[in-house]
């Protein structure tokens, strides 16, 4: 039993370092097809105006940099696949990583330097963690989650529309959104909590899981086909008309047919919660 154990302990080591090394190999040529963007070690993001990071192991950093170029150290090569092509940025982890988990994916990480640049930047966590560290302004956001933690920890600014959404796991964005347009909140099943969402349009939607936000905002409407919604709005319930249809389900409060803002609810099943707050 030794013995076999050895020669299996053996064969994985060696394994592992198979992959390794073919990995180093691939990374040093993907690193000859990026040269002219290398700069002090690092992968410079120029002429940039749309980011897509997708993340399937391990954690991935958003910081903000005051340097006048982005930019992302040339060792995520070991780990993604880094595309630069007429002004958008893909980053996008390596199959090797992620159909592999036991030989190292998990604890990778990989951080990301933004400068001040409205970018429209697209955030994809598929496992593992993902985080906005500081606060940003982008011209157009969306995070997408499908399994994991996404935290945002900064206060964040959007020029135009912003999209949260998250099928399991968790979403968190700590700190003040400001969206000058559309914010969407769409959960599958899972949690989203947002500390403070001020948009010119809010829509909430959840077909399982849960949502609690607090929101500002003159247009507000929400859909729960199931699980529990809890918003808190900045303002009066005599602000808004309320339309609040329920199939199923409950919501504390009614229909309103007076108010120069509006609040449009529909409740297959599940809870909605609404709580009028002053800022």
């Amino acid at each position: 039993m030794k013995n076999g154990a050895l020669i299996f302990g053996i064969i994985f080591s060696a394994v592992g370092l198979g992959i390794t090394g073919v990995s180093a190999y691939f990374a040093r040529e993907d690193l000859k097809k990026l040269d002219k963007y290398v700069e002090k070690s690092h992968i410079v993001i120029e002429d940039t105006q749309k980011l897509e990071v997708e993340c399937d192991a391990g954690t991935f950093n958003v910081h903000h940099t005051t340097e006048t170029k982005s930019y992302v150290d040339y060792k995520v090569l070991e780990t993604y696949e880094v595309k630069i092509d007429s002004g958008e940025v893909k980053l996008k982890r390596k199959w090797q990583y992620w159909f592999m988990p036991f030989f190292g994916a998990n604890s990778t990480s990989v951080d990301l330097y933004l400068a001040d640049k409205d970018y429209d930047m697209y955030l994809e966590l598929n496992a593992g963690k993902m985080n906005l560290d500081e606060g940003f302004t982008f011209n157009s956001l969306t995070i997408d989650v499908s399994a994991g933690e996404f935290k945002s920890k900064g206060d964040l600014t959007v020029n135009n529309d912003a999209k949260f959404k998250i099928s399991a796991g968790e979403l968190k964005i700590n700190g003040n959104t400001t969206v000058a347009k559309k914010a969407e909140l769409k959960v599958s099943a899972g949690d989203l909590v947002c500390d403070y969402l001020t948009a010119d349009e809010v829509y909430t939607g959840i077909s399982a899981g849960d949502i609690k936000c607090k929101v500002e905002s003159d247009k507000i409407t929400f859909k729960i086909s199931a699980g529990d919604l809890v918003m808190d709005i900045v303002g009066e319930l005599e602000d808004y008309k309320t339309t609040i249809k329920k199939s199923a389900g409950s919501c504390n409060i009614g229909n309103n047919a007076s108010g120069s803002k509006n609040l449009d609810g529909k409740i297959s099943a599940g809870k909605a919660t609404i709580n009028f707050v002053s800022e």
